[in-house]
């Protein structure tokens, strides 16, 4: 199973861990103060107090987006997954442009190998063009085509992450490996921002092994076999 971002998908806003008295007064606020606390306590592990606040910022307002986003997080933690998936739909009932929601209900759906409704959610939150982590949702449509075995898919998507945010390791990684052996040529590039990054995991170092195999490049495969033997002697 290809490598998902589930945690960058988690994009859950830092909790407050203090109420002003006056989110103790007003309704909406002290649903707001809750749910503050909720994805704080989801933040630190802590589940059973997360989902207290979440119920308590739900008892006030039930069509709270944050809370029941925070709900459908903490259950899929605990692999309550039925649960989860009722919360994830509710809070993109509540409001269909929460984008950062759908991608991780995507998120949940790759994890219980839904591949295709994944890729649909994915794609829909790709249309957002104000949404800040687009490019992470280009990324993670590539990932869900890797476990489709669209490659073809899954370059363009990488490549279009990469359009929106050219730092994005993985996908550099990735597109290395789907360009060998084909298209060397391609993949040098990939390789080249690899290298020049530090990124230095024994994955990336054995796929730049091989493209300096496929480009015939002598003193290459013998920097990156030092390297690897340099890796193998630390651990």
């Amino acid at each position: 199973m290809p490598r998902l971002l589930i945690a960058l998908l988690l994009l859950m806003l830092s909790g407050c861990a203090t109420q002003p008295p006056w989110e103790r007064t007003d309704p909406d606020k002290q649903a707001d103060a809750y749910a503050n606390l909720g994805h704080g306590y989801l933040e630190q592990g802590d589940y059973n107090r997360s989902l207290r606040e979440f119920d308590r910022a739900l008892a006030l307002r039930p069509r709270h987006a944050r809370a029941l986003h925070g709900m459908a997080l903490t259950l899929q933690a605990q692999e309550e997954n039925q649960l989860a998936e009722n919360f994830f739909k509710q809070v993109l009932q509540v409001d269909r442009n929460k984008t950062f929601a759908r991608n991780n209900y995507a998120a949940f759906l790759f994890e219980q190998r839904r591949y295709d409704e994944a890729r649909r959610e994915l794609e829909i939150a790709s249309r957002d063009i104000f949404y800040p982590e687009r490019a992470i949702v280009f990324e993670n449509l590539g990932y869900v085509a890797l476990a489709q075995d669209d490659h073809q898919a899954a370059r363009e998507y990488f490549r279009r992450s990469l359009g929106l945010n050219r730092n994005l390791v993985n996908a550099h990684r990735e597109l290395l490996e789907l360009y060998l052996p084909d298209e060397p040529e391609r993949a040098i590039q990939h390789w080249s921002y690899l290298e020049q990054e530090g990124v230095s995991d024994r994955e990336t170092l054995y796929l730049g092994l091989e493209l300096a195999k496929i480009t015939g490049n002598q003193q290459k495969q013998e920097q990156i076999r030092q390297r690897l033997n340099e890796l193998n002697d630390n651990n």
